[in-house]
């Protein structure tokens, strides 16, 4: 294994874990126990303060795994992989796709929700965060499964 394979894959992992282990932690662990322990006017703004920290790190994986990605696909597949790494790519899209969605449009109604204590007006986008946010982890797991697994498939 070359250095650059060795380097690109480290990097691409280390994205890997980042977004999907985070959003792992969000939804089987913080979320529930959030849920259980804090009313409305005390969980809404803890969600709010955990998605600002965590998104940022979202933006910066992101950029690790679409770089990493391309480098092995064209630096060291020279364009030319096997049908999983093509499927990796196009959970790739999807995902990055919805984490826009979730930036723009429901992350921002809830942090001016959040803003003006209006807690049924938080409510609704995190509704929407939390089902995105599942549907992201679980492409990512299966994404994360194909990066292993595909080539043997």
């Amino acid at each position: 294994m070359s250095y650059q394979w060795a380097l690109a894959l480290a990097l691409h992992q280390l994205g890997t874990i980042v977004w999907v282990g985070g959003m792992f932690f969000a939804h089987m662990a913080l979320r529930p126990a959030v849920g259980e322990l804090l009313k409305p006017p005390q969980r809404l703004p803890l969600m709010l303060r955990v998605f600002g920290r965590f998104f940022y790190w979202v933006w910066g994986a992101i950029v690790v795994l679409w770089a990493s990605g391309l480098w092995i696909f064209l630096s060291l597949y020279g364009g030319k992989a096997g049908l999983h790494v093509h499927l990796m790519m196009g959970i790739a899209g999807v995902m990055t796709l919805l984490f826009l969605i979730i930036w723009f449009l429901p992350y921002r109604k809830m942090k001016a929700a959040v803003a003006s204590e209006d807690w049924q007006g938080a409510a609704k986008p995190l509704t929407l965060i939390r089902g995105l946010v599942l549907t992201n982890l679980t492409l990512g797991l299966v994404a994360a499964v194909l990066g292993v697994a595909g080539p043997k498939l």
